[in-house]
């Protein structure tokens, strides 16, 4: 039998920029909605581009891999209610593809699969009265770390799972058969914006904290998207202004990091430019959107 490691998080609400009739359904309903993504320069080919079907969801994105100039495709299948039913990739040497699951339009499980074995399953718990996502719990397949390099190198998981830096980490330091983990992860809110992740790893005293502020006057372009894409990217409201990383071990500050974001907004307050610096090189790095013309 396969065993099954956990790795225990704990998330905030799951909040939409346009409200839906039964609380927080994981459908994509912005006002903007977002076409084209330039990385570094706005200069030749996007990076990124949303193609929608007539119904206006998103059909596929289509990626630009600059490193190998080649394009490849995130595809979308949906449910009848128009929820996210599921997101594949495939290449010549694997398929990879995240399928969810939904109660009332709510996520409350996800699995992520590759070569037609499920590596990883995701399942959501939430607030009773406020269907706000209040916990997280991952089950990791020993499969997953035995194919951990290729795994965490596909586009479709970094994408949608997120590859957790820690449990690289503690999986290269203890190896797969060693490696007992439990993370848990607090989200702290205030309003529609996530102002605090803590992650902590019991076993081996370690925690990462993320502290954020916000430019309360910009609009987060991915808000609102289901957690089928961009995971925590999605869950506020508002632009980051800040980031700050802090790593601890036994307590002690072992490692820390600050990046700060600077934004010029469309006739809508949407981000058409960000520039991010992290200290203390603060070289900028820019991202461009462009969105659909509004009909």
């Amino acid at each position: 039998m396969k065993k099954l490691l956990y790795f225990v998080t704990f998330l905030g609400a799951l909040f939409l920029f346009i409200a839906c009739d039964k609380g927080d359904q994981d459908i994509y309903r912005t006002k903007q909605k977002i076409y084209k993504i330039w990385e570094l320069s706005e200069v030749g080919d996007p990076d990124q581009t949303y193609i929608y079907d007539k119904e206006g969801n998103i059909e596929k994105i289509d990626v630009l891999d600059r490193q190998d100039s080649i394009h490849y495709y995130f595809k979308f299948t949906y449910n009848e209610d128009k929820t996210v039913a599921s997101i594949e990739h495939s290449t010549p040497l694997y398929v990879e593809k995240v399928k969810l699951y939904y109660v009332s339009q709510l996520v409350t499980r996800i699995t992520y699969v590759m070569d037609g074995a499920t590596r990883m399953e995701v399942l959501f718990q939430r607030d009773e009265e406020t269907t706000k996502i209040t916990q997280i719990v991952e089950y990791y397949d020993v499969v997953y770390f035995t194919g951990l390099d290729k795994i965490v190198k596909a586009p479709l998981y970094q994408k949608i799972i997120g590859e957790n830096p820690m449990v690289t980490t503690l999986y290269k330091e203890n190896g797969s058969k060693a490696l007992t983990l439990n993370c848990h992860r607090k989200v702290t809110y205030s309003g529609d914006n996530i102002i605090n992740i803590s992650d902590e790893f019991p076993e081996y005293s370690t925690k990462v904290t993320y502290d954020y502020t916000y430019d309360t006057l910009s609009f987060n372009p991915y808000y609102g998207l289901p957690y089928a894409y961009n995971n925590l990217v999605c869950y506020s409201k508002n632009n980051k202004s800040t980031e700050y990383i802090t790593n601890f071990l036994n307590d002690n500050i072992m490692g820390s990091q600050y990046t700060t974001f600077q934004y010029f907004l469309d006739e809508y307050q949407f981000p058409r430019r960000v520039i991010r610096r992290t200290a203390p090189e603060d070289i900028p790095f820019n991202t461009f959107f462009l969105y659909q013309l509004k009909k």
